[in-house]
């Protein structure tokens, strides 16, 4: 008898996958429910994996509820970014809620500088409205 070569770990990293009928992209958003309290929590995903066996998982960056937070469904404006977990989640444990892009809950008043993916166009401050020439002429003759 031969034995069968031992299995190598090999990990795949995704930007997308399908799963049981739906198309994931990383910046969506799943909500996952607590087995303990039974309660629904929120979170974006960050990458995706893929195990030897074919098995999906997910990294997740928790969502935190601000006070405008509705009770009994998602309003992604009312969300801010929370921590990145560590460990990737099963696809199996995750329900689809909706997509979203990856820097959708970016911090707006980050700390630390960011990178922009586009050019930011340059803005000058100026006067709204028209300037009366009578107060040029009269700011240029007095500095004569």
């Amino acid at each position: 008898p031969i034995k069968a070569p031992e299995s190598v770990s090999t990990i795949i990293t995704a930007e997308s996958i399908f799963y049981k009928g739906v198309y994931y992209q990383i910046g969506d958003v799943v909500s996952v429910v607590d087995e303990q309290d039974g309660r629904t929590y929120y979170a974006q995903i960050r990458g995706f994996i893929q195990d030897q066996y074919c098995e999906k998982s997910a990294a997740l960056t928790w969502l935190i509820p601000t006070q405008a937070s509705p009770k009994d469904c998602f309003d992604p404006a009312s969300y801010i970014i929370g921590p990145e977990e560590d460990l990737p989640r099963k696809m199996e444990y995750l329900e689809f809620v909706c997509h979203a892009p990856s820097e959708y809950f970016k911090s707006r008043s980050s700390p630390f500088p960011t990178v922009p993916t586009r050019p930011e166009k340059g803005y000058i401050w100026t006067h709204v409205g028209p300037t009366p020439a009578i107060s040029i002429k009269e700011t240029v003759a007095n500095n004569l």
